[in-house]
């Protein structure tokens, strides 16, 4: 890659010549971007800066590959544009709009005060847990497995499942109650 100050210059003086500034548009017009686009100056900045990269990218001697360099210079500046766009188009769709923003609050103490207690909760609730109540509350609710998993996994009947959930859901009752 080739960094040099005066290799940027000669990547610039090559792009002002009138065929490679035909190239750059049309490498921005193949990406849908014309003069009435409301991202053009952005997109005709990112392709003089995607001509400089491909030029310190290209590896062969470029007098003798000028062919070779446009096309690849073209395709190069078509997608870095076709990127840009979908990433612009991702951030603005994003976006909260300004008179729905004034409505919003935002507390992010809130979200991990609720996450404390509820670990907390989780932790106390695991040390009261008879065995089949804790291999339903670690199997069901962390790994996210079914019932007819846990039912095969352990080698029990779906009744016995079902009264280790009955059972778990009493005391995570007593201990909300609690706290």
């Amino acid at each position: 890659m080739r960094t040099d100050r005066f290799e940027n210059k000669a990547a610039f003086d090559l792009l002002a010549q009138p065929e490679h500034q035909r190239l750059l548009y049309g490498a921005l017009k193949a990406a849908n971007v014309t003069r009435g686009h409301p991202h053009f100056d952005d997109c005709v900045t990112v392709g003089h800066l995607t001509w400089l990269s491909a030029y310190q990218n290209f590896a062969p001697d470029l007098p003798a590959n000028l062919a070779d360099f446009r096309k690849f210079a073209f395709r190069r500046i078509k997608w870095r544009t076709v990127d840009y766009l979908r990433k612009q188009t991702l951030r603005t769709q994003r976006q909260v709009p300004l008179d729905e923003a004034l409505d919003m609050s935002i507390i992010p103490m809130q979200v991990k005060e609720r996450h404390w207690e509820l670990t907390d909760l989780l932790a106390s609730l695991l040390d009261q847990c008879k065995p089949g109540e804790r291999i339903y509350l670690t199997e069901f609710f962390l790994e996210e497995q079914s019932v007819a998993d846990i039912m095969r996994t352990h080698g029990v009947s779906r009744r016995t499942v079902y009264n280790w959930r009955s059972g778990l859901l009493v005391k995570a009752v007593k201990l909300y109650k609690k706290a």
